[in-house]
């Protein structure tokens, strides 16, 4: 290889191999070379190892993790054992999964700016650079907000410019649309035009990439611990799919003898005096399956929270009849011991069940190819919401509250989750910023939030139903001999 052609490569992954302290070898030999300015998208199952890619290149699956690594990575022509962290950070920005975890200020204008004056070293400097970036990435309308006030897709939004502050030539974006809905997904599209303008070198791992297809020069599949070059021409195929209107009949109010296991009267929430929810009220049944539809900040958390009972309606009532369950949008907070055995040893004793639900629990972890024996932390996001929901159905819940589960899935993932839910004995409801799990059948009731109330979905046209975007994972996959 000439020397003019490594130089043009910002990024020469040879032989890549990574493993934690505890389990086998994630990465297997993974090889990857960046041109400058080249958009690059990879995919692949949950748990397949893109998180720890990003580790592994970031030297932290190392510091932190105190993983083993081996192999050869270059960045910017430079071995990545050459960078002291502080010089690392200014060449490649990470963007991780959670937006809200990167400020360290509660107002958005004081972080950006103490950032840059951090990187900076120069209140000026640190001024003309953050003036720049607001521009280039029109944040005026955020600046005097708290970040907690940001939708999904603005905090995100704003976190890439924090990052673009150091002016790091590769930008890692780890699953950039978890828990976006189509506007915040609008943003993350401006966001990625943006950025290509600039010449910067972007990696994307995301699951839900349909919609960033056209925003790449290429396509690879992380598997068995490799990566492969997708072939397959993607975007031929989508363009033979038709939106198709989808309809749902106004269902009657009739639900037989079941008995009724949640309901709510005339709720009300308020939250510093602005309204969230306006005169919910919803019967439950048991072995209901019902999907709620909004978009973020339309209040559909507040609403399971409220359900749940960890939230006190402002106005109104919940009757609950049985146990409940809630699987929070972050699911991380859902843990709370020291490995997956001691999680299903817990819920097992805390809801009165014995040796065989222990027992029970601990197949159904091996069948997700998850080692009962490691820290919860340590999964996937994916993993984690699989994880969840195989603790909330030993414990024999009569309700299980799911907010935002499928992120860090698979479009294959979100369909088998969806039908593996449809088809328990439990009550389910489930709360989506996402309108495809509404092209699945079998839901006793499609709700739409909106405005703050809570109504019957009408007509809906998705671009894709949830099983062609299924057969289009399968499509760039199904290649890809391991």
């Amino acid at each position: 290889m000439s020397r003019e052609l490594i130089v043009n490569n910002v990024l020469e992954i040879q032989d890549l191999w990574f493993k934690y302290p505890v389990g086998d070898w994630v990465l297997r030999g993974a090889n990857l070379s960046v041109k400058r300015g080249e958009h690059v998208l990879i995919i692949g199952d949950t748990g397949s190892g893109k998180t720890t890619f990003i580790r592994a290149i970031t030297n932290i699956g190392r510091l932190v993790y105190n993983g083993e690594i081996k192999g050869s990575i270059k960045i910017l022509d430079k071995e990545l054992s050459e960078y002291t962290s502080s010089e690392l950070f200014k060449v490649i920005g990470v963007i991780g999964q959670n937006p809200y975890l990167y400020f360290t200020d509660l107002h958005v204008y004081r972080d950006l700016y103490n950032y840059a004056l951090r990187v900076h070293r120069d209140p000026s400097r640190a001024e003309r650079a953050l003036r720049k970036i607001v521009e280039m990435m029109s944040l005026y309308d955020s600046l005097e907000k708290y970040f907690f006030e940001l939708s999904g897709g603005e905090a995100k939004r704003v976190i890439v410019a924090k990052t673009l502050i150091a002016d790091p030539q590769i930008l890692l974006l780890d699953e950039p649309l978890m828990w976006l809905d189509e506007y915040g997904v609008k943003d993350i599209l401006e966001v990625l035009r943006v950025l290509r303008r600039l010449g910067k070198n972007i990696i994307v791992f995301e699951h839900r990439f349909v919609p960033l297809i056209d925003y790449f020069d290429r396509i690879l599949v992380l598997k068995c611990g490799k990566l492969h070059e997708v072939t397959v021409d993607v975007r031929r195929f989508l363009a033979t799919r038709k939106a198709v209107l989808i309809g749902y009949s106004l269902m009657k109010n009739e639900y037989g003898e079941r008995d009724i296991v949640l309901k709510t009267i005339g709720v009300h929430y308020y939250y510093n005096s602005k309204r969230v929810l306006q005169n919910v009220n919803i019967t439950v049944r048991d072995n209901d399956k019902i999907l709620i539809y909004g978009v973020n900040g339309s209040g559909k958390t507040t609403l399971l929270k409220i359900l749940a009972g960890y939230l006190k309606p402002s106005k109104g009532r919940v009757v609950r009849r049985g146990d409940i369950i809630y699987i929070p949008q972050n699911t991380i907070l859902f843990y709370t011991e020291e490995t997956v055995r001691r999680e299903v040893e817990e819920i097992c004793k805390n809801k009165g069940r014995g040796v065989g639900c222990v027992e029970e629990g601990l197949k159904r972890v091996r069948l997700l190819n998850i080692d009962p024996d490691v820290s919860p932390f340590n999964l996937s996001h994916g993993q984690m919401v699989k994880l969840a929901i195989v603790l909330a159905t030993i414990s024999k819940a009569t309700i299980i509250l799911v907010d935002e589960p499928f992120s860090g899935l698979t479009y294959n993932d979100r369909l088998k989750l969806i039908k593996e839910l449809l088809a328990l004995d439990n009550a389910i409801i489930l709360a989506s910023s996402w309108i495809e799990p509404a092209t699945i059948s079998g839901w006793s009731r499609i709700l739409k939030l909106e405005n703050n109330m809570l109504t019957l979905l009408g007509n809906i046209k998705p671009t894709y139903t949830l099983e062609e975007l299924a057969e289009v994972y399968n499509k760039l996959t199904g290649e890809i001999v391991a």
